[in-house]
This record gives C-alpha cells, sequence and structure tokens, in this order.
C-alpha cells in the first residue's frame, strides 16, 4: 500500500497560532507595573530624592565656605553654656525630663564675644525651645539633629535682635539625657 499523500493544502492541518487571551494580556500589565513598583521603591531606598530646598541651603553653605579659605578663618570658638539645661517635656500625659549639655561654635570672635555676653538670653531662649521637644522626635538621630538645627537657628535670632550679628556655626550637645 502506498502511503496517503495529500492532494491539496487544505488537507495539512496547520499548527494552531497562538492567541493571547485576557488573562494573559492582565497577567503581563500585572508583572509590568508590579516591577514598576518594586523599581520605585528600590530607587527611592538607595537614592532618595532631595527635599526641595535643601540642595539651595547646601550650595548656599558651600558658598559661604568658600567665601572664607580655612587658613584665614582661624581657629574656632568653643563656648559651653554651663551649666547643662534642665527642662520639663511631656510624654504621654507625663512630665519627663531633658538635661542637655550645650556647645556653641563660631569661627568669629565677634559672634563669640556676643554669644558669651548674651549668654544668660541664650540660655533662656534654648530653655524654651528644649521645652517643646518631642520626647519620641529625640529618640533617633533625625530628632536629635532637627533640635540642634533649631537650637542654632534659635541662637543666631536672639544675637541678632540683642547684639546685631549673626554667626553661630554649629550649636553640639555633648550631653543629651531624657527619660
Amino acid at each position: 500500500m502506498a502511503e496517503e499523500t495529500p492532494d491539496s493544502e487544505e488537507e495539512v492541518a496547520e499548527p494552531p497560532k497562538a492567541k493571547l487571551g485576557m488573562v494573559q494580556i492582565l497577567m503581563i500589565i500585572a508583572i509590568v507595573i508590579v516591577t514598576q513598583v518594586v523599581m520605585k521603591v528600590v530607587l527611592d531606598t538607595f537614592y532618595p530624592t532631595p527635599v526641595a530646598g535643601v540642595e539651595e541651603e547646601a550650595e548656599e553653605a558651600e558658598e559661604e565656605e568658600e567665601e572664607i579659605p580655612p587658613e584665614e578663618r582661624g581657629p574656632a570658638n568653643y563656648l559651653p553654656l554651663d551649666p547643662a539645661l534642665v527642662v520639663n517635656i511631656r510624654h504621654d500625659g507625663e512630665s519627663q525630663y531633658l538635661q542637655a549639655s550645650v556647645q556653641l561654635m563660631t569661627w568669629d570672635t565677634d559672634v563669640y564675644d556676643a554669644a558669651k555676653t548674651h549668654a544668660p538670653a541664650l540660655r533662656s531662649a534654648l530653655i524654651m525651645l528644649f521645652s517643646t521637644a518631642d520626647y519620641e522626635a529625640l529618640g533617633t538621630v533625625e530628632g536629635k539633629r532637627a533640635l540642634q538645627e533649631a537650637a542654632r537657628d534659635t541662637i543666631n535670632r536672639v544675637l541678632k535682635e540683642l547684639a546685631g550679628i549673626e554667626g553661630v556655626d554649629a550649636v553640639y550637645l555633648t550631653s543629651l539625657v531624657f527619660q
């Protein structure tokens, strides 16, 4: 017997064409969306976008530092505000204590002299500021840095009001106890 060969092209079975169903399309879209979300989380975690204004402040700080070369600045001047500041802060409706040893740093001797002269006013302003501190935030590095920055801004504001000069470059919390 002879093998049967198809006489026409119609008898040859064509393989079925792959068609995407609605479920497959939705799965592909879901995979693309999940991939984008994961990439966004990874990028935000390892490469956070700077907060508005932070870059400008950093650029201004760099410009200020570039204006006076380090060799022309002279030594840093540190002024301890002794004794340590002790204030009451609220936590869960209860009164807690915050004790902070504070030192000011400036490159300018005129600012140092003004801060030394007006130390009682600076201590008073810091006591008012520290008494508004958030107990929970003080448990984090970011909270402590925010308190330092607020203290520097407060001190510069008070010096501007009393002596017409500002320029405290940093406030250091050399001891911070809260309970």
